[in-house]
């Protein structure tokens, strides 16, 4: 299950066919400095994920079904590749 981080910031690039992007909103670096945001793009089959599912369910809650845009998810990059990695290995 791959994934790539882009921080260029120009949301404009081209996402390849299998693929979505997502934003991952978390908190900085922890100490209140502010928010992170971080566009990643998956490939869609780890939408289905159970550790992901999770976090989907988490952007639901907190920024409901009727998201405009790139999808949000309220994770650091860090926890999101951590959700990833969790899920592959359970996959073998």
């Amino acid at each position: 299950m791959g994934w790539r981080r882009n921080d260029g910031g120009g949301g404009g690039e081209a996402v390849p066919r299998g693929c979505v992007a997502l934003l991952l909103v978390g908190d900085g670096d922890g100490d209140g400095g502010g928010v992170e945001i971080t566009r990643v793009v998956v490939e869609v089959t780890a939408l289905g994920q159970p550790r992901v599912g999770a976090l989907l369910e988490k952007a639901a809650t907190e920024f409901g079904y009727g998201q405009d845009g790139v999808l949000r998810i309220p994770c650091s990059a860090d926890e999101f590749r951590r959700a990833l990695a969790m899920d592959a290995a359970g996959a073998r």
